[in-house]
């Protein structure tokens, strides 16, 4: 067995004191790692950088050697003197700098400590199956909440080093706990920060899409869950899963859990959707996982795509969303997607493999797809076929309770393959078209997206872009420290034209500085303005028309007329009765 300690003494500096102890045998090789990234993230965070002192010692607290193999592995030296002693108690003792508030990260302050084990907790090579416990040297007034097993107060129980990489623990004084369960299975939601909640109907919309998710696949993975909702005063929107858990990071500078309830029901089905696929349907790829390097995979178009479509689907199918709600959601994924010209570039299957090159970030202009939102609409139009081709009988939903029986619950990895045999399966040649011409090709979703609504008696408008800037001119800014930014520029556009680039600055629209609010603001009803703009070197200024039309932007609206099988067919999607 392996003891975790973790201890602080100014949570002010926010450096968390972490000792890990156990037994070693002399002349044993002993090879220690620190993951270089964490699951639900493909990227690397080398979070080894974080660390600010590092130590071993034996049970008397005598030095023992060590040196560094890479950034984030140690070995240590167990060549020992003395001759009779053939294992010795070794501690290592290092610190973690504490001071990143994310659903992902590790914290901590005078309000609570927050850990996330895969980003500050060693593991040894060769011995990730051992058993851990992780003790808490805490204020008397906090409690924990996690995942993990509770063997006394502030005393824990991981069965692996995996299960503690994906068990994130809240101690703190102030968390709210409300429970509900399904089929007998417990589920616990915990709120750190914030917590003015109407209780009863928040339990009742999170056992109600509950309920959907579990009746789509038949079981739960697990025999608990439990929700650790992180709210903060400012605005904030981050969620990361687990085996049993997820962290939710959620914020503005209202009440949270009325001004962003519609956010926080979105990610948290996301969320429960991921126990199922990607903690137990995995690809091949990441059975087991790797957290020294990166584990290479063209197939986050399903552990992200899958799971953003579906769960927005199991909110509308357990009428905790509303039909605009449920339609809002899928007219945000077409927006960015028309207003990300990196389609043309990159398939979805590609930009996920090269996510572990340039992460989650926006990268170089017009590079790559976004997996969530790329995805998603991928999986809508095959969902939409698969129900139309079988007449009803069948949806993506058989593609993935597949995965799950057949892979997921015999601890097997899929692979590509799997995944697009299944969906011709159910789907026919249209499904396999879909997958060969928009996941792994850039072929444009306009038609395929047409018809594939056209099932379901939707339409699909090109409407006029709402965001005047990408109307007028082909450029998208987003505020940084109080500066416009110029994040994305059509090709070819009339500001591309003009020389303006990628991260240059908007200073002013007729002479009035701009933020994010006013920007449409002071375009709206304007012939012709003047933009100023500010690069490394100059400034710019720019006399334009408003007579142009960039990005194109398209919206779902329902069809005032379907026939009679457009109307089964949406009944059985949306499950309308």
């Amino acid at each position: 067995m392996l003891h975790l300690t973790f201890s602080y003494q100014q949570s002010f500096r926010h450096f968390l004191d972490i000792e890990l102890r156990f037994t070693a045998k002399k002349n044993r090789e002993l090879i220690v790692q620190l993951p270089s990234w964490r699951p639900g993230r493909y990227e690397l965070a080398d979070f080894s950088q974080n660390i600010q002192k590092f130590d071993v010692v034996d049970s008397n607290g005598n030095k023992i050697d060590f040196h560094k193999i890479t950034k984030d592995r140690w070995s240590i030296n167990t060549n020992w003197d003395d001759a009779e002693e053939k294992t010795k108690e070794i501690k290592i003792q290092y610190n973690y700098y504490a001071n990143k508030l994310d659903a992902g990260s590790t914290y901590l302050d005078d309000k609570q400590l927050y850990v996330n084990p895969v980003n500050c907790c060693l593991y040894i090579i060769g011995r990730e199956q051992e058993e851990y416990q992780i003790e808490f040297k805490i204020p008397k007034d906090y409690i924990l909440a996690s995942g993990l097993k509770e063997v006394s107060k502030n005393l824990l129980s991981a069965e692996s080093y995996d299960q503690l990489a994906e068990c994130p623990i809240i101690a703190s004084p102030s968390l709210i706990e409300y429970k509900y369960e399904v089929n007998e299975i417990p589920f616990h939601i915990w709120i750190q920060g914030n917590s003015e909640v109407d209780s009863q109907k928040m339990c009742q919309d999170f056992k109600d899409f509950t309920i959907e998710q579990i009746n789509r696949f038949g079981s739960f993975p697990v025999k608990d869950y439990h929700f650790l909702l992180q709210l903060t005063p400012y605005n904030s929107y981050h969620g990361v899963e687990h085996t049993n858990s997820t962290v939710i990071l959620l914020g503005s500078e209202g009440q949270v859990l009325k001004d962003r309830y519609e956010a926080l029901l979105g990610i948290c089905s996301h969320e429960l959707y991921h126990t199922w696929n990607i903690k137990s349907i995995r690809p091949i790829e990441m059975e087991p996982y790797d957290y020294s390097k990166e584990n290479y995979t063209k197939l986050g178009y399903v552990a992200e795509g899958v799971t953003t479509y579906m769960g927005d689907l199991m909110l509308k199918r357990s009428k905790v969303f509303s039909w605009d709600q449920f339609f809002d959601k899928m007219n945000q994924n077409i927006k960015r997607h028309y207003e990300n010209d990196g389609r043309f570039n990159m398939s979805v299957a590609e930009s996920g493999f090269d996510s572990w090159l340039d992460g989650y970030s926006l990268g170089i202009p017009n590079r790559k797809t976004n997996i969530y939102t790329e995805g998603a609409l991928n999986m809508l139009m095959l969902d939409l076929t698969i129900i139309n081709h079988t007449k009803r009988k069948h949806s993506l939903h058989c593609v993935m309770k597949d995965l799950y029986e057949q892979w997921g619950l015999k601890n097997k990895g899929f692979d590509e393959n799997d995944f697009i045999e299944l969906c011709i399966k159910y789907g026919g040649n249209k499904a396999n078209r879909i997958i060969k011409d928009h996941i792994y090709n850039t072929i444009d979703y306009t038609n395929s997206m047409k018809e594939c609504l056209s099932y379901v008696g939707l339409n699909f408008y090109l409407c006029l872009n709402p965001n005047l800037s990408a109307r007028y001119f082909g450029f998208i800014c987003m505020e940084e420290n109080n500066k416009m930014i110029v994040k994305k520029i059509q090709d070819n556009s009339i500001i591309d034209a003009k020389g303006i680039a990628v991260e240059d600055e908007l200073l002013e629209v007729d002479n009035q500085k701009v933020n994010s609010k006013i920007l449409n603001v002071l375009l709206k009803d304007k012939k012709q303005v003047n933009l100023k703009f500010k690069n490394k070197f100059s400034t710019i200024n720019l006399d334009l028309e408003t007579n142009s039309n960039f990005y194109d932007y398209y919206e779902i609206v329902r069809d005032t007329n379907p026939n009679a099988e457009q109307i089964e067919n949406l009944n059985f999607w949306l499950n309308e009765k």
